[in-house]
């Protein structure tokens, strides 16, 4: 039985009329006390601060996920789906708070239906300016301009505002003359092609990302190598390894976030389809055979006998549709798509709290957290980003 239970349990059984002889059961552990953004165990919504951040109004269209660029203090990057866009909220959720909507010239290819968001390293030693990349649910259709033929994958993009949105005219000049039409692949530093239907994204090293890969039920490793600078095109020294297909399930339209802990090197993954959170160890297993290639010079092949388990089976805990997920103060934040519910984990897999939100059914995407008092979620279905605090 977990602690929790147990502690609860003896404190109802024990005489209520000394105090000091039945303390209260929690005691001063925190973890026993619950998450106070979710209403410290209380699971009432009125016991918390619930405030809307950004709306429609700042340019939200379906968003599906949220990052705070580590470069640059409380600004907060927003990807929606419907118009394969970015929305960038400076100074989020203070009195002097302003958005900016972004939409990269090439965005129906780079960021088409974009998924998720991870910042990584900053752009060059010295700089503010953090790279970060991007998943996107596309089989490449160019918004249905095209029939899909799996050309896809995630996009590498530097967040420096002199770069992000605006083409590259040097790039796009070269390319134009060297194709013979006019090409301008705006402001993306590089992409790999070998993961459609991608529907997460976590960040390790440099330009090295985690990837879930929707269309095999894997795990994908991508290391984007050298990026080739803004709106350019050379892929080719971009290294994509397979990890466990088959494991994981997609469900349309609902993102499966995860999350990399450079400590253990083990890889938290909302598996929606499967209705699980479920842990990959980075470090295990051997190359395996090499794989097909849709760009040539790429390095693709699948890995071998890796670890992964089921940490959270959400049929013990009435999950139904993991998709936001979150690390914060050594618990696991999860939103549930199909009921509007968050539920907390200590790191064993324990529940610690719960808050339905009472945003319903088709709401919840992503999630993060500055702290255990200060989440941050996705109402994708109201174009709504909302913060929630403890009072």
């Amino acid at each position: 039985m977990n602690r929790f239970y147990i502690l609860l349990a003896l404190a109802a059984c024990s005489s209520k009329d000394d105090d000091s002889i039945n303390p209260p059961p929690f005691g001063d552990d925190p973890i026993y006390l619950g998450v106070g953004a979710l209403g410290h165990d209380s699971h009432d919504i009125s016991t918390l601060k619930m405030n809307t951040i950004a709306s429609s109004s700042d340019g939200l269209d379906l968003p599906r996920d949220l990052a705070f660029n580590p470069g640059v203090e409380g600004e907060l990057w927003v990807v929606n789906r419907a118009d394969d866009s970015v929305t960038i909220l400076k100074n989020a959720g203070m009195d002097d708070q302003s958005s900016r909507h972004i939409v990269d010239p090439y965005a129906f290819h780079f960021m088409e239906e974009v998924s998720s968001i991870a910042f990584g390293a900053p752009e060059m030693a010295g700089t503010d300016y953090f790279n970060f990349g991007t998943c996107h649910e596309s089989r490449n259709t160019y918004n249905d301009q095209g029939a899909p033929n799996d050309f896809m994958g995630p996009s590498l993009w530097s967040s420096d505002p002199a770069i992000f949105g605006i083409s590259n005219p040097e790039a796009a000049a070269y390319l134009s003359e060297l194709w013979g039409s006019p090409t301008d692949l705006g402001s993306h530093i590089d992409m790999l092609h070998e993961t459609p239907l991608c529907m997460g994204i976590a960040w390790e090293d440099t330009n090295l990302y985690w990837v879930f890969d929707g269309s095999t039920g894997a795990i994908d490793r991508i290391d984007f190598v050298d990026d080739h600078g803004a709106g350019w095109d050379d892929h080719s020294d971009g290294i994509v390894g397979e990890y466990a297909k088959g494991e994981f399930a997609r469900v349309e339209g609902v993102p499966s976030h995860m999350e990399f802990d450079a400590a253990t090197g083990y890889l938290y993954i909302a598996d929606t389809g499967n209705g699980a959170i479920k842990v990959l160890d980075t470090t295990s297993g051997e190359r395996g055979s090499n794989l097909p290639k849709m760009e040539p010079g790429t390095d693709h092949y699948q890995m071998d006998d890796v670890l992964v388990w089921t940490l959270i089976d959400g049929a013990d805990f009435d999950i139904s549709m993991p998709s936001g997920l979150a690390i914060v103060d050594g618990h696991i934040l999860v939103t549930d798509h199909a009921t509007g519910i968050i539920h907390a984990f200590d790191m064993d897999g324990n529940l610690v709290d719960w808050l339905d939100t009472e945003l319903g059914e088709g709401a919840l995407m992503g999630i993060i957290a500055n702290s255990l008092d200060d989440i941050w979620i996705v109402d994708a279905k109201a174009d709504k980003i909302i913060r929630l605090q403890t009072l």
